[in-house]
This record gives C-alpha cells, sequence and structure tokens, in this order.
C-alpha cells in the first residue's frame, strides 16, 4: 500500500492548478561574482499593455478532478501496516507526510479561479522561500515581521527544519527532506520540492512588472549576477562533455517563471529530475533553472533592473527609486555591510538590512511602524 501511495503522488507531482508566478527568493548567501552591467534589458512601465489572464475551470469538488479525489483518500486513508511495527520516527514522518498531501489538496481547492479580463491579482502568484533551520530565528523572522505579513496566504517557506510555531500562525511551512548544508546539491532539492509544490498548488511593483506580460507567455525574468553568459560543461554519454553558454536569473534577487513556462519544464525539473540535470551541468539550482530554460527549452531569459541581491552595490539605488523596486536584499559586499541606504527612524544598528525602513515606507499604519 505505502509503494500505491508513493506511486500515486510521483504520478500527481506535474498536475496543473491556475495561473502562477514563481517568486523564489532564497534567504542564503551565494559566493558569485558582483553586478556589473545587464544587456537584453527589459523595463516594465505604464506604456505596456495589461493583457487578460487565462481562463481556468473554478475549482470544487464537482469539478474536481479524479486524480485530486484520489490523493485525498490516499492522504487520509490509514497504511496497510500496523503501527506497532512502526517507529516513533516514522509515525512522526508519515503523519509530517499525510499533512502536506492534506494541505497540496487543500491549496487546490481554495484557489479561486481566473477569469477572462480580469486584471492579474496579488493572490495569482505563486511566492516560494527558500531557507534552512538555523536562519528561521534571524532571517526568515525579518521577512515574516516584514513583506511576508501581507503575503501570508500565498508564499510558502521551503525549509529543512520543523517550526511549529510559525506554522501555527498560519503561515505555510513546507519541510522538506533536504540537507541543510549549502551545497548546489542541497539548494537544487530544496529548488525541486519548491517546483513540485509550485506544479501541485509591497509586491505591487512585482504586480505592475508581470502585468506587463501576455499571461499566456513563456516568462523567465530576473537579474543576472554575471555581466555575461555563464559557461558549463554539460555531462554526456560515455564521460564526454560539452561546453554551454547561458544566462540565468540570481536566487539571490529573485526571479519570475510563468506558469505556461513552468509546464514546459516538467521533463527536466518534476520530481528527482531537477536535481539531476543540476549534475549533469554541476552548478546550483538558480544555474539550473536557466540552464533548462535556455538551453533545453530555447527560451531567452528577460532581464529585469528590479531585481536586486547582495551581489551588487545595494548603495547605488537612489532612495526615490527604492519603492519601485521588485526585490532587495543585504549581505556582504567586498566584505562590507550591503543594504540599501535609506533614512528613517531605525538605527543602522536597529535596522541594518533596513528592511524595516523600507516597510515603513511602504506601510507606515503597520502597528510596529513609529
Amino acid at each position: 500500500m505505502a509503494m500505491l501511495v508513493k506511486k500515486a503522488i510521483r504520478t500527481l507531482s506535474g498536475a496543473t492548478l491556475t495561473f502562477l508566478i514563481i517568486v523564489l527568493v532564497d534567504l542564503r548567501l551565494r559566493a558569485r561574482h558582483p553586478q556589473k552591467h545587464n544587456v537584453s534589458v527589459y523595463r516594465g512601465g505604464p506604456g505596456f499593455v495589461h493583457g487578460p489572464v487565462q481562463e481556468l475551470r473554478p475549482p470544487g469538488r464537482e469539478g474536481e478532478p479524479k486524480a485530486l479525489g484520489k490523493l485525498l483518500d490516499l492522504a487520509k486513508s490509514p497504511r496497510a501496516t500496523t503501527v506497532l511495527n512502526q517507529s516513533s520516527s516514522e509515525l512522526y514522518k508519515e503523519i509530517r507526510d499525510r499533512k502536506q498531501r492534506l494541505r497540496i489538496v487543500d491549496i487546490r481547492r481554495r484557489k479561486p479561479a481566473v477569469l477572462p479580463g480580469v486584471p492579474l491579482q496579488l493572490t495569482d502568484i505563486f511566492i516560494a522561500v527558500k531557507t534552512t533551520g538555523r536562519f528561521h530565528s534571524t532571517r526568515l523572522a525579518l521577512l515574516l515581521e516584514t513583506w511576508i505579513s501581507r503575503t501570508k496566504e500565498h508564499t510558502y517557506i521551503f525549509t529543512d527544519a520543523e517550526d511549529e510555531d510559525n506554522a501555527s500562525k498560519g503561515y505555510n511551512i513546507i519541510v522538506t527532506n533536504c540537507s541543510p548544508e549549502h551545497s548546489h546539491q542541497a539548494l537544487s532539492c530544496k529548488m525541486s520540492a519548491e517546483y513540485d509544490f509550485f506544479m501541485a498548488s509591497d509586491k505591487n511593483a512585482l504586480l505592475s512588472l508581470l502585468s506587463a506580460f501576455p499571461p499566456d507567455s513563456d516568462i523567465y525574468v530576473g537579474k543576472p549576477s554575471l555581466d555575461h553568459p555563464i559557461r558549463a560543461h554539460e555531462l554526456l554519454e560515455n564521460n564526454k562533455t560539452r561546453e554551454v553558454e547561458f544566462w540565468f536569473a540570481t536566487g539571490g534577487a529573485g526571479f519570475c517563471i510563468s506558469r505556461r513556462l513552468a509546464e514546459k519544464m516538467a521533463p527536466w525539473a518534476s520530481g528527482p529530475r531537477f536535481e539531476q540535470t543540476s549534475a549533469v551541468i554541476r552548478l546550483p539550482d538558480d544555474c539550473t533553472v536557466g540552464f533548462i530554460v535556455e538551453k533545453r527549452l530555447g527560451i531567452p531569459m528577460v532581464h529585469s533592473p528590479m531585481f536586486h541581491s547582495h551581489l551588487e552595490n545595494l548603495l547605488l539605488l537612489t532612495p526615490s527609486n527604492i519603492p519601485l523596486q521588485v526585490t532587495l536584499s543585504y549581505g556582504l559586499f567586498e566584505k562590507k555591510l550591503n543594504s540599501v541606504e535609506l533614512k528613517g527612524t531605525f538605527s543602522k544598528e536597529e535596522d541594518p538590512s533596513r528592511f524595516k525602513t523600507v516597510h515603513c515606507l511602504l506601510y507606515p499604519v503597520t502597528n510596529w511602524c513609529p
């Protein structure tokens, strides 16, 4: 019976939901070359047409796909084996996995339909955040206090450690079976979990940017951390390799992928395939996404200057332009603290990332803002 459950879940890994766009925000620092100059830059603005969003069938029990009903039955049904033959760790894992399957079903049912002619809404965006247990009380806590507090329902946090405290507050905490290490294998493992969960399941600047694209197009938009395509050696049969070049959007700045494009990525990204693809080029998760999109599918990345990671000099952003950006970051740059320069009531000691200062600039009525 356990094997049937696993097989059923694997079969459902590519099931479709509604028009969603991933924003993958990597909470951990990456060691790559600093940002220089971008090419092929896309600049969103009022001159772009806001197109209608793809029509999908509303969710509901009557129109529910048979596969979804089967998943619900599997999630609720007891295993054929007796609990007396299971260790406490096995029981704990089974309970956690069963909760996760039920959560996937709940996401599918509660997701509202997107009607033709209706502008893109914030709830049409699937936001995935990747973190690790040791950063729950620091980096993650900062995000939960600031922008995630306003996107709580459709933001999913992928981590390697349980967090009952935040889960009890209604945050979507997804515990993966991935290693907490900062290796390309561990990062790719979490990216794979993000992709599968997405397929099963102030952002106003982001909404404005994404609304400028046709809803039925293949979208891969972000900002590279290099001023040239990355070069990699793709592993072939018989221990042969070939050199490949492609652009990739750095995960530290976040990037967006349309649902249509995500579905096309499935042969190289669903289930265990993402980690396998990552091993082919021996590069981290964000590089692997670029490889799949540009080299496997032949779809060019759209370069946007509105995404920002700690790999660029954030002091160059003027205060007047900060509210217009899609993403911001902070960290170390050339061995110095790197964050935007913005005056406010919080000192740099109280708010070294300046995230709280930016949040209060955008949302001054927040209860903890001075």
